[in-house]
């Protein structure tokens, strides 16, 4: 099998490896600070285990959070040895995806990592397999069990279903399969990670289609990933459905089945709401690649499409008590990572706990700017005869700036946008890698009780840390986003390297749009 097309492409597998097997280890201790509350038959066990206590991990008590750091850091360590190496063009597809599909078998072998959502998951499906009741107007704790003592987050165990009406279906479809908790837990995460890996052939896919330079970089992108791999299908996060959908319908943009587009997008929207932004700017691509006689007609045959199958999927759980089907709860909600959080503390802090809410304000009025500058952004090159890639790159910037903008900053959101990386410009593209750094380091230790100091001093770098770390990348991406729709220049990264700049690398970020 050819391996590279460089004599560094060795060293950067080799990195890559010991770095996944490095935070693997470290993940699999018992009692490992990124580890939740496991439920009863979660306990660790296989491979991971044996080699953490043959090299005593599991003798470190109160040490261990430093282990976690230092598992932690190594994972994106070696991560970003090999990102550089694929987009140097020196990992070929085969080595790229072969180790992507490795790295996720792999995490079927770790316990459940980092987060108890899929507590919530099991929760809010034994409501409506078991107690053939509403997700969206009963809590999990209407049904007292161990589950919603023991397991569920207390901030949600009093909370209706955020997720949405079709994830609703799909966990009360997992929830009657049985009522072991392992079993359910072990359901989920394996939907997560099949979810993962689908999303990384089908990136692939589209990337040689439309860009095959970028082919290696896009899997390793997201398929190698620390931040999808142990944060977001180790902990089974339905984010990887959404991630799924998202890179199919983008193959079904490039091959022009603009309604299988909307189809697919519309049921990732209701798994969760993330996926309305980039179904609302197909909708608009569709209606203005016509002639303007022509657009309201093919804008309300796809918009109706979705509607359509809104309609039959939410329908069992509509209600007066939360016609939003828990977005207004989430909404309310606020994430200790998110820039929202950080000025309106600050703003707190200054007027005595009274200009606060200006921030969210502010972020919120922000993200509803910066979606209508797509908007018309997408529709200007649509009308202009630009190709497919100028809409997946609006995509891209769409959930980038929800990510950022949003009340709630969390790692597996990063599987939104991850998909169409490569065909974004400098600016985004970097600013994802960066976050991905950024809150792979920010979870190091999972549970408040079990390393009390350590989580402080988590929480404590995180807010005061990275936080402000995201804030420049918010800046940042603003003002690049502003050029780009002032000028206006490409949404998507048109120009490779060898054309940009002679030969040398990298790549030109945009060039005006041509009517």
């Amino acid at each position: 099998m050819e391996a590279s097309r460089g004599g560094g492409a060795w060293l950067a597998v080799a990195a890559a490896v010991a770095g996944f097997l490095a935070e693997a280890v470290v993940a699999a201790v018992p009692g490992s600070p990124l580890q939740p509350i496991l439920a009863p038959g979660l306990e660790p066990g296989g491979p991971f285990v044996r080699v953490a206590e043959a090299i005593g991990l599991d003798r470190l008590g109160g040490a261990l959070p430093i282990a976690s750091v230092l598992g932690v850091a190594a994972g994106m360590a070696g991560f970003l040895v090999l990102l550089r190496a694929a987009w140097r063009g020196e990992i070929t597809m085969r080595v790229a995806l072969g180790l992507s599909v490795a790295f996720h078998l792999a995490i079927v072998l770790l316990p459940l990592l980092i987060s108890r959502d899929v507590y919530s998951y099991i929760a809010h499906g034994q409501i409506v397999s078991v107690h053939h009741a509403n997700p969206y107007v009963q809590t999990p704790a209407d049904f007292p069990s161990s589950l919603t003592r023991q397991l569920v987050g207390p901030r949600w165990v009093n909370t209706p279903s955020v997720y949405g009406p079709l994830f609703s279906h799909l966990a009360g479809v997992v929830t009657r399969t049985s009522i072991r908790l392992d079993v359910l837990v072990d359901a989920f995460r394996l939907m997560a990670i099949a979810a993962s890996v689908a999303t990384t052939f089908v990136i692939a896919i589209v990337a040689r289609r439309v860009r095959p330079s970028r082919a290696p970089f896009a899997v390793a992108a997201f398929g190698l990933n620390p931040v999808v791999l142990f944060q977001s299908a180790g902990s089974g996060h339905n984010d990887l459905l959404v991630a799924l959908a998202i890179a199919v319908a983008a193959w079904c943009v490039i091959r022009d089945r603009t309604l299988w587009a909307v189809g697919v997008l519309t049921c990732g929207a209701l798994i969760k709401a993330t996926a309305f932004l980039p179904l609302l700017l197909l909708v608009v691509w569709v209606a203005w690649r016509r002639s303007p006689s022509e657009r309201f007609r093919a804008g309300a045959a796809h918009a109706g499409f979705a509607l359509a199958i809104v309609a039959v999927v939410a329908g069992p759980f509509i209600q007066s008590h939360d016609p939003t089907l828990g977005m207004l709860e989430l909404s309310a909600h606020e994430g200790w990572l998110a820039p929202s959080r950080f000025f309106r503390r600050v703003l707190d802090a200054i007027s005595g706990d009274t200009l606060g809410v200006v921030a969210r304000v502010a972020f919120a009025l922000g993200l509803v700017v910066a979606v209508v500058w797509l908007v018309r952004a997408v529709a200007r090159a649509a009308a202009s005869g630009r190709a497919a890639p100028e809409l997946l790159g609006g995509w891209g910037w769409s959930l980038l700036v929800l990510t950022l903008l949003g009340p709630v900053l969390l790692p597996w959101y990063l599987a939104w946008s991850l998909p169409l990386i490569w065909l974004l410009p400098r600016a985004p593209r970097v600013s994802l890698i960066a976050l991905s750094c950024v809150l792979a380091l920010s979870q190091w230790t999972a549970e408040p009780l079990r390393f009390p100091e350590a989580y402080d001093v988590n929480v404590l770098i995180g807010h005061y840390a990275l936080t402000p770390i995201v804030i420049g990348l918010v800046v940042w991406l603003a003002l690049d986003l502003r050029r780009r729709l002032v000028i206006p220049l490409a949404l998507h990264a048109e120009r490779e390297a060898a054309e940009a700049r002679q030969g040398r690398g990298g790549e030109r970020d945009g060039e005006p749009l041509q009517p």
